[in-house]
């Protein structure tokens, strides 16, 4: 299976396991600096593009490390694609040095995202 479709497979099983969370699914870098949507679940149409200088998406990807967000209103620059979303996680995939992709996880409550789960989820993307 191709990285699209063990990242298709993965944001479906993680969004059937943990059906609290509001989405699930990865931006893939298709340009210098630019994340595009990949596979995702969710009840939102999420955002097309997401610039690395824009949102915790970017600044996970710009910073190739994993970001935990507690309370989204408090983050500078967010991006905002579901008004139900109060915290986020964001772990980059990569390989040999290069960023691919990110994972993002939206909750719906205040802190609902700690370092079990990054070191979780970290686990899994490296598998794809």
């Amino acid at each position: 299976m191709d990285e699209i479709g063990k990242m298709t497979v993965m944001a479906a099983i993680l969004k059937m396991e943990f059906s609290e969370w509001i989405f699930c699914g990865f931006y893939r870098v298709i340009k210098p600096n630019l994340l595009e949507i990949g596979p995702y679940q969710g009840n939102i149409l999420a955002c097309s593009h997401i610039a690395f200088d824009r949102g915790v998406c970017g600044a996970s990807a710009s910073k190739k490390k994993t970001i935990i967000v507690d309370d989204v209103s408090t983050f500078p620059g967010y991006i905002s694609c579901d008004e139900k979303t109060v915290s986020e996680i964001v772990v980059p995939l990569i390989k040999n040095d290069d960023l691919i992709a990110v994972l993002d996880v939206d909750g719906n409550r205040v802190g609902q995202f700690n370092r079990i789960d990054q070191l979780f989820l970290e686990k899994l993307v490296s598998y794809i």
